[in-house]
């Protein structure tokens, strides 16, 4: 049985986007918060895991100068602490929507990402893809080396559905770390423009450097 013990969510003109953790165990404590340069955090003790869930929003003027009327991003950085048999789903996902919406895939390079929009206002959620993941594996960033050559540009611990992705934790050994995050970012339509897409096309590092992590 699956336990959502923490949600998130950021209201948009398209819904709401809702940010979790879903968790084989009800065991949850929350442990310390954090400011940081530009974001914050809440840490949990979750059933053998310690989990920094940090929010900020994304930097703006985007790299290509452009803006976007609004944006959130989370990340999570989760450390197995004791040896239990605990599962762990992450997901980022647009609920509350209203009808007469398109979706589509909008995944480019180094980022798995969905489109909605309507007439009137274009969003878009983004998250690294497995290629990616496989990069932080070759250097232990954060993604265990072990799990090297397991993810890649055809596969991922996260999947991606019509509303948004669901992360998978793997079985982590204790010691080992993990980071995922997800981005969203709106504006009002424009053809013109991929500037929401860009807003949540942002590097691990990066958006490190951005919130001001030490």
């Amino acid at each position: 049985m699956r336990n959502r013990l923490i949600n998130r969510i950021f209201e948009s003109p398209l819904g709401k986007v809702v940010c979790g953790l879903d968790a084989s165990t009800s065991s949850i404590e929350s442990i310390e918060k954090n400011k940081y340069q530009n974001g914050h955090s809440e840490t949990f003790n979750v059933g053998g895991y310690k989990i920094e869930l940090v929010e900020f929003k994304i930097k703006q003027l985007l790299y290509n100068g452009g803006t976007v009327a609004n944006s959130h991003g989370w990340i999570w950085r989760i450390e197995k602490k004791e040896d239990l048999n605990v599962e762990l789903n992450l997901f980022c996902e647009l609920t509350n929507y209203p009808e007469g919406i398109d979706f589509d895939i909008a995944s480019g390079e180094h980022i798995d990402a969905i489109e909605v929009k309507n007439n009137n206002w274009t969003l878009h959620i983004g998250t690294e893809d497995g290629e990616v993941m496989n990069s932080r594996a070759e250097t232990n960033d954060w993604f265990p080396n072990r799990f090297q050559n397991k993810v890649d540009f055809y596969q991922s611990i996260t999947q991606m559905n019509k509303e948004g992705f669901v992360t998978e934790i793997p079985n982590l050994k204790v010691g080992e770390v993990l980071h995922i995050q997800f981005l969203t970012a709106y504006d009002k339509s424009n053809s013109d423009t991929v500037n929401t897409w860009l807003a949540v096309d942002e590097s691990k590092r990066k958006l490190e450097n951005w919130i001001g992590f030490s």
